[in-house]
C-alpha cells in the first residue's frame, strides 16, 4: 500500500531510527521549541505603546483606513473658493489644479492623508506668476522631510528656514506647510489602539491561514537533528491540509495549545477595536462599518449624522488647509480662501429645498444661486426680481 508522501516522514521510522545512533553535534540538535516566522503584519506592529506606528501597518487596519477616507473622499470633493470680502471671485488655476498633471482631488486627498496621519503637510512652490504668488505646487512626502520646526517640543528657530526633502534643501520661500493640530497626527497618537488592531488582524489571518489550535509534536525517544524535526514538521502541515485524520507511532504525541477562534472573540475584538479607530478619528463608529448594537440608521439621523460629521470633524481639518491658503504669501491681501460645502446639501432635496424656501423670499440668494444649491444650471434669460418693471 502506497502511502501519501506528506507522511512519509511520519510512517517510515526506519530511517529516522537509523539516524538516532549516529552521533549528532551540539549545534545540529533540535530547538527545544521551532517558533513561526509569524505573520509579516504583526511583525510591523512592534513598537512601544505609545510610540509612532509605520504607515503600512496603520493602512492594514480596515476601521483606519475607512475613517481615512471618510475625510479624504469627504474633503477632496468640495472645491476651494476664492473671495475678495464678502463676494465671490473667480477662483485662480493654482486653487483648481495646483499640481500639473494631478487631479485637483487627488492631490488634496494626499494632503488631507499627511495632515491626519503625521500632523503636518508640504507642498513646494514649483512656478510662481507674474506677481510673485504661487502658480504650481508639488507635494512632498511627510516621511522624506527633515523640519526643523518638527516636533512640536522644540526650541523656536528663525523665520527664514529651510527643510531638506530627501537630503535637499527646500527653500523656505518655497514651502507651504500645513500644520495640524499640534498632538502628532494619528501614527503618534493611536499607536497603541492601532498596534492592537494591527494585532487583531494579524491573528486573523492566522487563523484563517492555520484553522485549527496550535501543536505541539512531542517525541518521548531520542532527540532527532533539526533537519529531520524541520522536515516532520513541514510533514505534519501539509498532511493536515489534505486530511484529518493522523497516524502517530509509539514515540510521538500530539497536545494543543492556546485557545480557538470562539475563545478568543476575534469578531468581538474587531469591533471594539473599530470602535476605538472612530474615537481616535472623531467620527462617528457608522463610517467605520462599527454601528453601537441595536441603533439604526434612518434618513431622518442620516441628515443629523452627516451634519456632526461635517462640523465637527470636517470642518476643523479644513481650516487647516483654507487658512493657510489664506495667508499673504499664497493668496492677495484682501482674499481669502475657503472649501465650497454645499455638495452636502444637495445630497439632501428636503433640507435644500427647505432652505430655498426661506432664503429665496427674503432675498438673500437670487434664482440662480438657488437653483446652483439644487445643482441646476443658471437660467441666464430669468428676472432675478420677478415683479419688478
Amino acid at each position: 500500500m502506497a502511502f501519501p508522501r506528506s507522511l512519509s516522514i511520519v510512517r517510515g521510522q526506519s530511517k529516522i531510527a537509523e539516524s538516532l545512533g549516529a552521533p549528532t553535534k551540539a549545534e545540529d540538535s533540535a530547538p527545544h521549541v521551532r517558533e513561526s516566522g509569524g505573520s509579516w503584519l504583526l511583525r510591523l506592529t512592534q513598537f512601544p505603546a505609545g510610540a509612532q506606528v509605520s504607515r503600512d501597518a496603520a493602512l492594514q487596519v480596515p476601521a483606519l483606513n475607512k475613517a481615512l477616507q471618510t475625510y479624504t473622499r469627504a474633503i477632496s470633493a468640495f472645491p476651494l473658493r476664492e473671495y475678495v470680502g464678502l463676494d465671490e471671485t473667480v477662483a485662480r488655476d493654482f486653487l483648481r489644479q495646483p499640481t500639473p498633471g494631478l487631479s485637483y482631488s487627488a492631490l488634496m486627498a494626499r494632503t488631507i492623508q499627511d495632515l491626519l496621519l503625521y500632523d503636518r503637510a508640504y507642498w513646494q512652490v514649483t512656478a510662481r506668476s507674474w506677481d510673485g504668488f504661487p502658480s504650481q505646487a508639488a507635494r512632498l512626502i511627510p516621511e522624506y522631510v527633515t523640519d526643523p520646526l518638527y516636533p512640536w517640543d522644540r526650541p523656536p528657530v528663525e523665520v527664514d528656514y529651510q527643510v531638506w526633502y530627501n537630503g535637499v534643501p527646500v527653500p523656505a520661500r518655497d514651502l507651504i506647510r500645513f500644520e495640524g493640530d499640534g498632538n502628532g497626527g494619528w501614527l503618534v497618537t493611536g499607536a497603541t489602539a492601532i498596534n492592537t488592531a494591527a494585532a487583531l488582524e494579524a491573528a486573523t489571518q492566522n487563523m484563517a491561514n492555520i484553522p485549527m489550535p496550535a501543536t505541539i509534536l512531542k517525541n518521548t525517544g531520542a532527540d532527532l537533528p533539526a533537519e529531520q524535526v524541520d522536515a516532520l514538521l513541514d510533514a505534519w502541515e501539509e498532511a493536515r491540509t489534505n486530511r484529518a485524520t493522523a497516524y502517530l507511532n509509539s514515540t510521538i504525541d500530539t497536545k494543543t495549545i492556546g485557545m480557538n477562534p470562539n475563545d478568543l472573540q476575534l469578531v468581538e475584538a474587531r469591533e471594539a477595536s473599530a470602535r476605538a479607530m472612530a474615537r481616535l478619528a472623531n467620527i462617528d463608529p457608522l463610517f467605520v462599518g462599527a454601528g453601537i448594537p441595536g441603533a439604526s440608521l434612518t434618513y431622518t439621523n442620516r441628515v443629523d449624522l452627516y451634519r456632526g460629521l461635517l462640523d465637527l470633524s470636517l470642518t476643523p481639518v479644513m481650516n487647516l488647509v483654507s487658512q493657510r491658503l489664506s495667508m499673504n504669501d499664497i493668496t492677495p491681501r484682501g482674499h481669502t480662501v475657503t472649501f465650497d460645502t454645499s455638495v452636502f446639501l444637495r445630497s439632501n432635496t428636503d433640507q435644500a429645498v427647505a432652505l430655498i424656501k426661506e432664503m429665496l423670499p427674503a432675498g438673500v440668494i437670487t434664482v440662480n444661486e438657488a437653483r446652483d444649491i439644487l445643482d441646476l444650471p443658471d437660467l441666464m434669460s430669468i428676472d432675478e426680481n420677478p415683479g419688478v418693471i
